[in-house]
């Protein structure tokens, strides 16, 4: 999934949190596994960044952070933690010829699916129109949890960047060209 659609769904599931911050934690950890691929869309890919994808996307050192942060008691490392493995469940199903390796430390396989959110080459048409009417249903659910005109400004700044994504997936999925701002 494009990372402001992960980021969305963590808001929906987890956000009914209310401590002042919860919502910045959320959206951290649902940015957090597709981090450092931003960093080399700018720098390149080099072996440190390609060692950065693989520990930020790695579902053990979440939930080993989510253990420790019940351990000490620190409401926001389990919540950051489950929003990162929320990201990393749907990341596993829907990577084909770019998985990664989810349970590293433990081994570096990797499961390469059939299915893919922007390959049409596995099924990436569909999928990725799925994830862009689950976007929407999120954020209607998140629009509706704002309280404050700041949630309601960067709930609809969440909307224009996902919508930006998503003319983009719709250029290569359904035209062949590249549609992007960027």
């Amino acid at each position: 999934m494009n990372t402001p659609a992960h980021m969305a769904l963590s808001l929906a599931v987890l956000g009914r949190e209310r401590r002042r911050g919860a919502w910045a934690v959320i959206l951290a950890g649902g940015l957090l596994p597709d981090l450092f691929l931003f960093l080399e869309h700018f720098t390149g890919r080099g072996p440190l960044t390609a060692q950065l994808v693989i520990v930020f996307n790695s579902a053990v050192l979440y939930a080993a952070l989510a253990a420790l942060g019940l351990a000490l008691r620190l409401w926001w490392l389990p919540l950051l933690a489950l929003s990162a493995l929320l990201h990393i469940a749907l990341d596993l199903p829907l990577h084909a010829t770019d998985a990664r390796a989810h349970f590293w430390p433990l081994t570096d396989w990797t499961f390469a699916s059939p299915f893919s959110f922007w390959d049409t080459g596995h099924h990436g048409a569909l999928i990725g129109t799925l994830e862009g009417v689950l976007f929407a249903l999120c954020l209607v659910i998140v629009w509706r949890r704002c309280e404050t005109w700041a949630q309601r400004a960067l709930a609809a700044l969440g909307g224009l960047v996902y919508a930006a994504a998503f003319v983009h997936f719709a250029g290569h999925a359904f035209a062949g060209q590249h549609w992007a701002i960027w």
